[in-house]
């Protein structure tokens, strides 16, 4: 029996699995990361920012709403197409295999967001991380499955941060890291941090009550 059916599916979770894409709650397209991963990224301000990622699809089209630039390089000619066909102008998608899928990362560097999360990651990770900019991040998804290569960026100064739960599509919980670089700068895209998502129905936001615990009441 799934003890969590009780749950308010606040991700629109049933409706990724129905139709087999990563939606978010208002239909439109998510990474396939885990939740956690994307609700920390919606809080951010991607608007001057240039993003890299190995793997296209429906997260060039995330990137693409709230990106200046977004670069991606797919391997499948076919997935590469139908990408391509619905991304908008801001978004530039190269086909490539092998050692020239990797090294496409070179192009259009440095990238303020790098995502590695697609085809021969050991030597994307190894390719990765001198083409990022110094106040960027890197975002390894499924990162459980590959703790040398998380070693790999520890080892290189970056501050791993472990977004793990639930996700689109799946009904396991996997892990979506973020590799941030000492220099890490991003602005949130409002005020509030964290700010209302999907479920935060106790959030200052939702009930400004709560303005009144946020000043000091003792002194």
């Amino acid at each position: 029996m799934n003890n969590l059916t009780h749950l308010p599916d606040y991700y629109n979770h049933g409706r990724t699995i129905s139709e087999q894409k990563p939606v978010w709650v208002d239909g439109a397209p998510v990474p396939w990361m885990t939740y956690p991963a994307i609700c920390y990224l919606d809080q951010l301000d991607f608007s001057e920012k240039q993003i890299f990622e190995y793997g296209c699809g429906a997260s060039t089209l995330y990137w693409a709403r709230r990106a200046k630039r977004v670069f991606s390089v797919e391997h499948d000619q076919a997935w590469c197409e139908r990408t391509r066909g619905m991304a908008p102008a801001n978004a530039e998608i190269a086909l490539a295999s092998g050692m020239d899928y990797v090294r496409t990362v070179a192009r259009n560097a440095p990238h303020d967001v790098i995502v590695v999360d697609g085809r021969w990651r050991a030597e994307c990770v190894v390719a990765s991380h001198g083409f990022l900019s110094p106040s960027g991040m890197i975002i390894l998804d499924n990162s459980e499955r590959y703790p040398v290569l998380t070693d790999y960026y520890r080892q290189r100064g970056f501050i791993q941060v472990d977004m793990i739960g639930y996700g689109p599509q799946n009904k396991y919980i996997w892990c979506t890291s973020l590799f941030l670089s000492r220099a890490f700068s991003f602005s949130p895209v409002k005020q509030a941090q964290p700010h209302a998502g999907p479920g935060l129905i106790d959030s200052l936001e939702v009930r400004p009550q709560h303005a009144a615990d946020n000043k000091p009441s003792l002194y």
